[in-house]
C-alpha cells in the first residue's frame, strides 16, 4: 500500500522529515516522506556540526529532485540573525526566491522586513521558535503574509483542535525527537554561561545537567532533563485535532536513522489514512529500536509534570546512544565593577529615565521614591503576590501620574486561548494605564497604538534593526533588545535603527534577575512557589507565576552599570530594572544604586562594587560575549 497524496476529510496532511546534508537528502526524498526540511549553510539553527547543511547548489538541486516527485522541500532561515548578518540575508534571500523551493522557515522579524520591502515570492512558514501558541499570533502572523505555522510544544491537541476550527492556518506539530523544557526562544541560559543561544542553533543544553533540590532528599538529579517525543501511537489523534504537517525533529541524525524513522511512520499514516475505523494506531514497540531518550507524548494530553521528565539523564535509551551531556555544570561568569572602560564620557545633555518592571503596586510605590518615570506592572506575578485589582490598579496609576511617571501594564510572555479572551475582555473597557509591554505580537490583534504606547519585550527576541523596525511598523512605539545580544551588537542597534529611518525608541535591561527560563514544568510536583536547584558551581532559583508558569532565574545578577557610559554614548536613555525577583529591602537597595549611576553614569562601576548582591555575584549574561 502506497498512499501518495495524503487526505483527511479533505484535508491535506503531510509527513515532514529532516535532512541535514544533501546526501541524506537524497535519501530522505525518496522515503515515506511528503515533504522534507533542510537548511543551507547560512541563517539556519544547525550550524553548530561542522561538514551539514547543504550549499546553494545542493539546495537548487533538492528543489529540482522534490518537483520531479510531486514532494516538498522547506528551507529553514530559522536563526535569529545578528545585525552583522543583515546584508548576507538579503543576498540569501533573493538566491531562494530564484530556486523557489516551497517554504521557508523562519523565526526572526528582520526575515519578513525584507520579504516585505523587496517583494520577493516566497512561501514563509513561522518556525516553532516563533512560539505561537493562540489564535492571536496566528491571525497577526496570517496578515503578514505568514501560510503555516509550527505551534509552540506546550500546545496540547484539544487546544489544537479548538485552534483549528477558528483559523484556516495551516499547523504543523512537532512528532518525534528531542524536545526542550522551556517554550520556543524562550531560554537564555545557554548564552548566558557560554555565548551559545539556543535561539541561533547553538544550544548546549544546560537542562540536562544533573541538579540537586535544596532541602530534599530526592534521588532524581535530572529534574529538567526532557524526554524525547513521541506520538507514533497517536498520529489518529493528531489528524482528528487538525494537525496537518507532522514533523519529525533530526536534521543532526545519521541518514539511516532518519530513513527508517520515517519510513516507519509514513506507514503508520497509511495504514490509518487507508482505514481510519479499523486499522492499527501502531504499537509502541515499533519505536524502540530508534530510542536515544526514553519516550514521551510531550504536552500533546495536557501538562505532563514528571512523565515528560528524563531522570535517569542522557543515554536511557537503547539506540544512537551515549550517556554524555552536551556540556558540563558550568559557573556563570562573573564582574565586579573594575572592568576598564573607553576613554570619554556620555553628553550630561541627555536625560536618563529608569523604567522598573515591579511585581506588585508596593514595589512600584517603592520604585517612584527612588525616582522612576515608568513602571511596568506584571500580570503575571510571582507567587504569593497576586493579580492587581482595578481598584488597585487606579490607586498605582494615580500616584505614577502625582510622581510625574507612567504606568504600563505587563502582559504575560505567553497567553492561552483562555487568556487571551480574559484580557480581550479585560482592555473592553479603558485601563488607567499609559501604555502595555508586550511579549509577544497577538496583542495587537486586540490593543491598538492609537489608545495605549505598545513597547516590545524581551520575549521576543529583537536582535537587530530590521526587526524593530518591523514591530515598529505594525503599531510598536517602543522596543527592548534581545537579552542574547552581545555587548558589541547590543551597541549598534540605535544607530542602525536610525539609518533605517526608525524613531522607535529603545530600552535596554541594566539591572535585575530576569527570567533565563520559561517553562510550563513544575519542578516541584506541588505547584511550590520557590523551588532552589543545586549544581556544584551555582544555585538556581526558580520562580511560579501567578498562572502556574515557571521561570528560571540566573544565580548571578545580570547589571551593565559599568558599561553605562557606552550605552549612553550609544543612543540609549531608558534603562530598565528587572526587580521581580527581588525582596523589599532588596529593591531598595538595588532601586538607590542604579539611581545613583543613572544620575552619574560614570559612577556606575564603582557604584556596583560597593553593592551586595543578593545571590552569587554579578555578571554580564550573554552581553559578555
Amino acid at each position: 500500500m502506497a498512499i501518495m497524496n495524503k487526505f483527511f476529510n479533505g484535508r491535506s496532511l503531510e509527513l515532514l522529515a529532516p535532512a541535514g546534508t544533501f546526501d541524506i537528502y537524497k535519501t530522505i526524498i525518496d522515503s515515506k516522506c511528503d515533504a522534507v526540511y533542510c537548511g543551507g549553510e547560512v541563517l539556519n539553527m544547525r550550524l553548530i556540526r561542522k561538514g551539514y547543511n547543504l550549499s546553494n547548489e545542493e539546495l537548487k538541486e533538492a528543489v529540482y529532485l522534490a518537483n520531479e516527485r510531486d514532494k516538498k522541500v522547506y528551507i529553514t532561515v530559522n536563526s535569529l540573525l545578528d545585525p552583522s548578518e543583515l546584508s548576507q540575508a538579503e543576498e540569501y534571500l533573493s538566491f531562494l526566491e530564484e530556486i523557489q523551493p516551497h517554504g521557508l522557515i523562519i523565526q526572526d522579524a528582520a526575515v519578513l522586513d525584507l520579504v516585505k520591502r523587496k517583494k520577493l515570492n516566497l512561501t514563509l512558514h513561522g518556525s516553532v521558535m516563533m512560539n505561537i501558541h493562540n489564535l492571536d499570533m496566528i491571525r497577526f502572523f496570517e496578515k503578514q503574509g505568514v501560510s503555516r505555522v509550527v505551534l509552540s510544544r506546550e500546545m496540547s491537541l484539544k487546544d489544537i483542535r479548538e485552534l483549528s476550527a477558528r483559523t484556516d492556518m495551516e499547523l504543523e506539530y512537532f512528532t518525534h525527537g528531542d524536545m526542550c523544557v522551556a517554550h520556543g526562544a524562550q531560554c537564555l541560559y545557554s548564552s548566558w554561561l557560554f555565548g551559545m543561544s539556543g535561539s541561533r542553533g547553538r544550544c548546549l543544553k544546560p537542562c540536562r545537567w544533573p541538579y540537586s533540590r535544596l532541602g530534599t532528599d530526592e534521588d532524581k538529579p535530572f529534574p529538567l532533563a526532557v524526554k524525547d517525543l513521541s506520538m507514533y501511537s497517536y498520529l489518529s489523534d493528531m489528524i482528528l485535532a487538525g494537525v496537518s504537517s507532522f514533523k519529525i525533529e533530526g536534521r543532526m541524525r545519521e541518514k539511516e536513522f532518519i530513513a527508517s524513522l520515517v519510513n516507519t511512520y509514513g506507514e503508520a499514516l497509511e495504514r490509518f489514512l487507508d482505514d481510519p475505523y479499523g486499522a492499527s494506531h501502531g504499537d509502541p514497540e515499533d519505536m524502540e529500536p530508534f530510542k536515544k531518550r526514553d519516550y514521551s507524548t510531550g504536552y500533546a494530553f495536557g501538562t505532563p509534570g514528571i512523565k515528560n521528565i528524563n531522570t535517569r539523564g542522557e543515554g536511557s535509551g537503547k539506540f544512537y546512544s551515549t550517556g554524555k551531556m552536551f556540556s558540563t555544570p558550568t559557573r556563570e561568569r562573573e564582574i565586579n565593577g573594575e572592568e576598564s572602560l573607553p576613554a570619554g564620557s556620555p553628553s550630561d545633555s541627555v536625560p536618563l529615565e529608569m523604567a522598573v518592571k515591579v511585581n506588585s503596586p508596593d514595589q512600584g510605590r517603592l520604585a517612584l521614591e527612588y525616582g522612576a518615570r515608568r513602571i511596568y506592572l506584571s500580570a503575571e506575578p510571582f507567587a504569593p503576590d497576586l493579580p492587581v485589582s482595578r481598584k488597585d490598579l487606579a490607586e498605582l496609576a494615580d500616584q505614577c501620574g502625582q510622581a510625574g511617571a507612567d504606568l504600563y501594564f505587563s502582559l504575560p510572555r505567553m497567553m492561552s486561548a483562555q487568556q487571551s479572551d480574559l484580557f480581550r475582555a479585560y482592555f473592553s473597557r479603558p485601563l488607567p494605564v499609559k501604555g502595555v509591554l508586550a511579549g509577544q505580537a497577538g496583542v495587537l490583534e486586540f490593543l491598538k497604538s492609537s489608545e495605549y504606547s505598545l513597547v516590545c519585550d524581551t520575549p521576543m527576541n529583537l536582535y537587530n534593526a530590521r526587526a524593530i523596525r518591523f514591530y515598529a511598523d505594525q503599531g510598536f512605539q517602543g522596543w527592548t533588545p534581545s537579552l542574547e545580544l552581545p555587548f558589541d551588537s547590543l551597541l549598534s542597534l540605535p544607530e542602525d535603527l536610525k539609518a533605517l529611518g526608525c524613531e522607535a525608541r529603545g530600552e535596554v535591561v541594566l539591572h535585575g534577575l530576569p527570567t533565563v527560563m520559561y517553562m510550563d514544568h513544575d519542578v516541584s510536583r506541588r505547584q511550590e512557589d520557590r523551588v532552589e536547584l543545586d549544581t556544584p558551581e551555582s544555585r538556581l532559583t526558580i520562580r511560579r507565576d501567578w498562572w502556574n508558569r515557571y521561570h528560571l532565574l540566573p544565580h548571578k545578577e545580570l547589571s551593565l552599570l559599568p558599561r553605562l557610559p557606552e550605552l549612553v554614548s550609544a543612543g540609549y536613555s531608558r534603562f530598565r530594572l528587572e526587580l521581580q525577583g527581588y525582596g523589599p529591602a532588596e529593591s531598595r537597595e538595588v532601586l538607590r544604586a542604579c539611581g545613583e549611576s543613572l544620575a552619574d553614569p560614570a559612577s556606575g562601576g564603582g557604584i556596583l562594587k560597593n553593592l551586595k548582591p543578593i545571590g552569587g555575584g554579578f555578571t554580564y549574561g550573554a552581553h559578555h560575549f
